[in-house]
């Protein structure tokens, strides 16, 4: 259960006493963004108002714009829609068809001439192969930015997410692990960049640093994200604890394939999911909604059914006659290949395979009753 109490009001009263409630370094931002940086290991860490504005600023940071293009991965879509905010082109990389994860042996036959950027989803409180991908990065010039919404906790060969890309962007919205209603937070070990992101409006009338919009998180919104940080691995903790009930309700499952789980990776309670393999077992897929409804499992079926790339918004960019193109007309006709089916044929053959359920819920008692309503539908599928 989320808590707000006399910790956060405390430092809301503080702000408030100072009559000072917009962003100051020397203030409670300062304070957040510094507390912030040492819990996950980075130099520096700028608070924003968004995840997402997070990640279209990172875009801006590197050389990715007009008739550039940046490599995102196809399972949400946030990545590809910061990369058109800098009217840059998405490319999607396919995934590991166990984890949800960007492949990085994909990411290399994705490259080309302009691949400027590349943002990675840690998808679902667990990180992507992130050394192989900076590695990758490094070898061609490209800046990474890491999309770590769901992240907090979450480590990869010891380090924390967020600290292998350029920048790593973490969300503060009301459904994820740090919660501030809406906020976010860019992290950063480049002391230029730092200067660049905080020097965004931080001036008296002169042009701006660089082009973008003033995306700050004022002092109150700090202050309870000061006080939920303190919080942050207390909620984790019951998210895990949710996590291996809802792993355990599937164990001896044959026909639902366990996403598997790096043994260099430390996951984060956030959204739990396992694989559909009912078809090659002679299951009925429609059956099984059925009986989902009929047991109250608590599971969503296929996500979003299907890649992101097959999504309007993306396919109008590319397409200067899409039905679509008039209502996403901001972005800028790009003249590339206009994406397939064939781009990413892993995530196309496992996104509807999807079977997911919330992790992050009040209490381990709550995992533990979702779990069994989910063995229970397992059960019933079963009898046939």
């Amino acid at each position: 259960m989320r808590i707000f109490d006399e910790k956060e009001l405390g430092y809301v009263r503080d702000v408030l006493k100072t009559g000072s409630l917009g962003w100051n370094r020397g203030g409670m931002t300062g304070k957040f963004e510094k507390a912030f940086a040492e819990f996950v290991g980075s130099k520096h860490a700028i608070t924003r108002n968004s995840a997402m504005t997070g990640l279209a600023q990172a875009v801006s940071c590197s050389e990715a714009g007009w008739d550039t293009e940046v490599i995102c991965d196809p399972v949400v879509h946030f990545g590809g829609l910061a990369a058109l905010n800098e009217n840059a082109t998405p490319v999607f990389a396919d995934i590991e068809a166990d984890t949800l994860l960007m492949d990085p042996e994909s990411v290399k036959q994705k490259i080309t001439e302009k691949t400027k950027a590349l943002i990675v989803t840690n998808l679902w409180g667990l990180c992507a192969r992130l050394d192989e991908l900076r590695q990758i990065c490094d070898e061609h010039g490209i800046f990474m930015i890491e999309d770590c919404a769901h992240n907090m906790c979450s480590y990869w060969k010891g380090k924390h997410a967020g600290t292998y890309g350029h920048i790593g962007v973490f969300s503060f919205q009301q459904g994820k692990h740090l919660p501030t209603g809406d906020g976010g937070m860019m992290i950063t070990d480049d002391d230029k960049l730092d200067h660049k992101l905080y020097s965004e409006w931080a001036f008296s009338g002169e042009s701006p640093a660089f082009f973008t919009l003033n995306f700050r998180m004022n002092e109150v919104t700090a202050a309870v994200g000061l006080g939920q940080l303190e919080r942050v691995r207390g909620y984790v903790d019951t998210y895990n604890a949710c996590l291996k009930h809802l792993n355990a309700a599937i164990e001896g499952c044959e026909w639902l394939l366990p996403r598997r789980v790096h043994k260099d990776a430390v996951q984060a309670g956030y959204a739990w999911c396992c694989f559909w393999q009912g078809d090659k077992y002679g299951l009925d897929h429609d059956r099984f909604k059925e009986v989902v409804k009929e047991t109250g499992a608590p599971l969503r079926i296929g996500f979003l059914q299907k890649p992101a790339s097959n999504f309007d918004v993306f396919q109008s960019a590319t397409d200067h006659a899409h039905p679509a193109r008039k209502q996403f007309k901001r972005h800028a006709p790009y003249p590339g290949k206009k994406y397939s089916e064939n781009d990413c044929p892993v995530a196309e053959d496992t996104i509807w395979r999807i079977l997911s359920a919330a992790a992050m819920r009040a209490t381990e008692d709550d995992g533990k009753q979702a779990a069994e309503k989910i063995h229970t539908a397992i059960e019933v599928m079963n009898k046939g």
